[in-house]
């Protein structure tokens, strides 16, 4: 009898981690879905804002990126109570494990190598974005007058993306899978969608995979979302000033 038991147990145990598995990814990768094909939504919303176009158009994708978010931490809430304890600033003193790929030597606490990793991973997209903005000519196209729009859309931006990739995998995930299995999904989710977006094709589902493991990690060892959220927003400024630079026209921002 005791060993029947502790057979149920187990398989029970397994079968609730399997279900808390499939309806993460089923939460994630329908929100996924949902940003991929926004224009398919968006596009019945008139939404006027601004005498450019584009500006309008990013001002409608994060509105409605904003409702998937949050519909999605909703539902990670209700499948996984205890999640909500990562919906926080965490904490940014404690030691960041030992990671070798990423220079992290494990002596350091999150406060001090999330600055190391702000560094270089702005540096890396800074380099990719202004490759961008040369090629397409757009050098001379910056004015401050962008800036509301970026700093706003980056703000909302970041705040969408780490609650569905961060915390919606983290939060779903924490107490039934291992540490490796939640950094590698998160880094696959949330590197896939990134085909289409900027920079696109796989070296922009390289970057993201990898941001996205990094932030992972980050959200875990802190329990909490201020240091993702940061560096996340960081590499928003610098993506959504290249895009501003390349698409809106100058004389509408003046």
């Amino acid at each position: 009898m005791v060993t029947e038991k502790v057979f149920f147990n187990q398989n029970f145990a397994k079968t609730r981690s399997d279900m808390k598995l499939f309806y993460t990814l089923l939460i994630t990768g329908t929100a996924t879905l949902l940003l991929v094909t926004a224009p398919t939504f968006t596009n019945y919303i008139s939404l006027h804002i601004h005498s450019d176009n584009f500006v309008n158009g990013l001002a409608t994708y994060q509105i409605f990126a904003l409702t998937v978010a949050t519909l999605a931490t909703i539902s990670i809430l209700l499948l996984n109570p205890a999640s909500k304890q990562f919906i926080r600033i965490g904490q940014i003193n404690t030691m960041a494990e030992k990671e070798k790929w990423l220079g992290i030597n494990g002596k350091s606490s999150w406060k001090v190598n999330g600055l190391q990793l702000l560094f270089f991973v702005s540096a890396a997209t800074g380099i990719c974005m202004f490759l961008a903005v040369k090629y397409t000519n757009s050098m001379d196209n910056f004015t401050w007058g962008f800036m509301p729009f970026v700093l706003v859309f980056s703000l909302t931006n970041a705040v969408s993306e780490e609650l569905i990739f961060r915390f919606g995998i983290v939060g779903g995930l924490f107490n039934q899978y291992s540490k490796p299995t939640i950094l590698i999904l998160s880094a696959i989710l949330f590197g896939l969608p990134h085909y289409f977006g900027f920079p696109s094709g796989f070296i922009g589902i390289l970057m993201s995979a990898v941001l996205g493991y990094i932030l992972c990690k980050a959200t875990i060892e802190t329990k909490g979302l201020s240091i993702a959220w940061t560096i996340h927003f960081i590499q928003d400024i610098i993506i959504f000033t290249a895009l501003m630079m390349m698409h809106v026209k100058q004389n509408t921002l003046l």
